[in-house]
Parts: structure tokens; C-alpha cells; sequence
């Protein structure tokens, strides 16, 4: 049976209690092997604010009208990329991985980011997050710069940029 994904904007009055529900059950499996289990274990849905970038978010819904997907984006928050534009996130339930969720998120939201006049888009990438960095890779993604590491109480975070030239 085929799963039916529809894309679409974000809305002013989403439901952005089950955005930061998605956000979290995405983080606590995706990332269980790669960051540390102190910074996991203090994340709550409360973590994130998603209804801050809402004009700039585009949503995968199933034909149920849950979000099984969400992919915000905008001009670059690095000074190091100045002029790109940036992907900030994309999560896919698990359930909906591999089937082209993310492919179509990432290429929708590229697509945006190409009409708002952007002509290099960039994104932050986990170093040892394989699967994605595959994912970035097949759709043009390449590695550039240098890591950047965060060191905090709750542990080291190391994350490199990939960054993709629109046409």
C-alpha cells in the first residue's frame, strides 16, 4: 500500500503542539546513538518554538491530516554564509522515511528559497549523522567549510555545513 503525502505551507493557526511533538520523537531516535544522552534526556516538546518560523516552514501531512513532516527555512542565521539561504530543519517521522518525504520536502523548500532570489542554500548537519548526509549528498548537497563545535554542560555537539548552488 502506498503511502499519500501531501506538501503545503505552514498556516498561522497550525497545530504547532504536534510539530514539537514530531520534533522531539525525530530527535530522541534519529539522533539516541549521536549526541549525548544527557542533552537528550532534557528535551521536552517545550524545546522548540515552531510557530516562530511559520511563514517559513512547509509541512508533509498524510491522508489522515497528521504531519508526519515538517521543513523550515530562510536567509542564512551564519555570518560565515552570508547571502545563502539556509535550511534550518527538516524532520520526517520514521514511519514515513525512505519513501521520498524528504526528498520532497528539501526540494519545495529549495524551491522557495530559489524564488525569494537565493542562489547557494546552505544547511548544519551532525558529523557522524551518515544516513543524513547520504540523504544531502543524493540531492546535491556538498561539504564546505569547517566544523563547528559546541561544548556545553550537557555535552559536545560537531556539525559541518553542506551547502547546494541553485540553477
Amino acid at each position: 500500500m502506498t503511502k499519500s503525502i501531501t506538501i503545503r505551507p505552514c498556516k498561522k493557526n497550525e497545530n504547532f503542539s504536534e510539530i514539537s511533538k514530531l520534533y522531539l520523537k525525530t530527535w530522541k531516535s534519529a539522533y539516541k546513538d549521536l549526541l549525548p544522552p544527557k542533552l537528550l534526556a532534557q528535551l521536552n516538546e517545550n524545546t522548540w518554538s515552531p510557530q516562530k518560523r511559520w511563514q517559513n516552514t512547509l509541512i508533509a501531512e498524510n491522508n489522515s491530516k497528521k504531519i508526519i513532516g515538517v521543513c523550515s527555512f530562510g536567509p542564512t542565521r551564519s555570518d560565515m554564509f552570508s547571502n545563502y539561504g539556509e535550511i534550518y530543519s527538516i524532520y520526517i517521522d520514521s514511519e514515513y522515511q525512505r519513501i521520498g518525504t524528504g526528498s520532497q520536502l528539501l526540494k519545495q523548500a529549495l524551491d522557495k528559497l530559489q524564488q525569494s532570489g537565493y542562489h547557494s542554500v546552505f544547511l548544519w548537519v551532525l558529523y557522524n549523522n551518515m544516513p543524513a548526509i547520504r540523504f544531502y549528498r543524493k540531492i546535491g548537497f556538498k561539504t564546505i567549510g569547517k566544523p563547528r563545535i559546541d561544548k556545553s554542560k550537557l555535552g559536545e555537539i560537531k556539525e559541518k555545513a553542506m551547502s547546494i548552488c541553485l540553477k
